[in-house]
């Protein structure tokens, strides 16, 4: 209940390009896959939390990174209850 997904507001704008390298050791140059494509996303929305936060000190060591548990951080580094 405390994680928003992300909807289309806060997501900036993409351009996908696709680049296509065939496999030099397979019938017909094929690759597997797999879920390669969702790995880098959730690293990179809590780096970008973390430099924005970096200021006030506070370190993101857990994910899914929800508005509550943001909330908490910024208290504790300005000296708030937790």
């Amino acid at each position: 209940m405390d994680y928003v997904v992300p909807s289309a507001c806060e997501i900036p704008t993409m351009e996908v390009h696709h680049l296509e390298t065939p496999s030099p050791v397979s019938l017909g140059g094929f690759r597997g896959m797999g879920e390669g494509g969702t790995i880098g996303a959730p690293a990179a929305i809590a780096n970008a939390i973390a430099d924005a936060l970096a200021p006030l000190g506070i370190e993101i060591a857990e994910l899914p990174m929800s508005p509550d548990r943001l909330f908490r951080l910024i208290r504790r580094a300005q000296g708030g209850p937790r």
